[in-house]
């Protein structure tokens, strides 16, 4: 096991020069949205949210074609199942 020697004198300087090198700078990611002061860890979050909803939103249209079809085949089916009962009907 490696032991790091560092004093404490030297991180609290790094620390203060560190802090004077980001004094000018300001981070503000959707600045004007929903979302000020978000961290990396919670734009993926969001970022993952979205595709989430994308692929689910795919796939309901997917079902909801499917399902369209299904109902033009059943309406299909009635009409020519009232079609065969008006003509046994006629006959009689």
């Amino acid at each position: 096991m490696v032991e790091i020697k560092v004093s404490r004198e030297e991180m609290m300087n790094h620390a203060s020069d560190l802090s004077e090198s980001m004094a000018g700078m300001s981070y503000f990611p959707m600045k004007n949205g929903n979302m000020p002061y978000t961290q990396s860890e919670a734009i993926s979050n969001y970022r993952e949210a979205l595709f989430e909803l994308v692929e689910s939103v795919d796939l309901f249209g997917k079902v909801v074609r499917e399902d369209a079809i299904r109902i033009k085949q059943i309406g299909e089916a009635y009409a020519a199942k009232d079609k065969e009962v008006a003509q046994q009907l006629e006959v009689r």
